[in-house]
C-alpha cells in the first residue's frame, strides 16, 4: 500500500499497491529523513488508529486497514530491533560495538535502497520489504545475543555480519 505525499500543493494523492511514501527532501540530510520517515510512521499509525482502532490485521477491509497494519506491524519490528540491539550492544566491548554499529549502519543502507527510493515527486517505501527486513535483522541480532550469553562471550567475526 503506498500513500503519495506530493511535493506541489494541490496534486492529487494517488494510492498504489507499494508501501507508503513520503517526500524527498534534497536539502536535508540522511538522519533527517529517517527521524521523518518514523515520525511520519508514527502519526499516520496514530491517524489511522482513530479511523481504524480495531482493524483486524489478519483480514484487512480496505486500503486504510492495509496502511495502517503495515505501519503497526513495522513500528513493532522496529521495536522489537532495538530492543535486541540494545541488549546486545551492553554485552559488547568496545571493538565488538563499533563492529555492530558499522554492521548496523551497512544493513540499513541495504534496507534503504531495497525497501525504498526517490522519484521527483517523493520518495517511496515499501512497508512490507522494511517490515520483513526489519524482523530478519532482529533475528539475527538475536541470534548473537543468545550465543553471547550463552557461551559467556561474543563471537566478534559475527558481530557485524547482516
Amino acid at each position: 500500500m503506498t500513500l503519495y505525499h506530493p511535493r506541489v500543493a494541490g496534486s492529487e494523492a494517488p494510492v498504489t499497491a507499494l508501501g507508503t511514501i513520503l517526500p524527498s527532501y534534497s536539502s536535508i540530510g540522511d538522519h533527517m529523513r529517517k527521524f521523518l520517515f518514523a515520525a511520519a510512521l508514527v502519526t499516520l499509525g496514530s491517524s489511522l488508529g482513530s479511523l481504524s482502532a480495531k482493524a483486524d490485521c489478519e483480514h484487512t477491509k480496505n486500503d486504510f486497514d492495509d496502511v495502517y497494519c503495515l505501519a503497526k506491524n513495522y513500528i513493532n519490528a522496529d521495536a522489537d530491533l532495538n530492543q535486541y540491539y540494545g541488549a546486545l550492544s551492553k554485552l559488547l566491548n568496545a571493538d565488538e560495538k563499533a563492529s555492530l554499529k558499522k554492521g548496523e549502519g551497512e544493513w540499513m543502507s541495504k534496507r534503504n535502497s531495497s525497501c525504498g527510493f526517490g522519484k521527483d515527486d517523493g520518495y517511496y517505501v515499501d512497508l512490507d520489504c522494511a517490515v520483513t527486513t526489519t524482523r530478519d535483522r532482529s533475528k539475527f541480532l538475536k541470534a548473537r545475543l543468545d550465543e553471547c550469553k550463552s557461551s559467556g562471550g561474543c563471537e566478534a567475526d559475527k558481530i557485524g555480519g547482516q
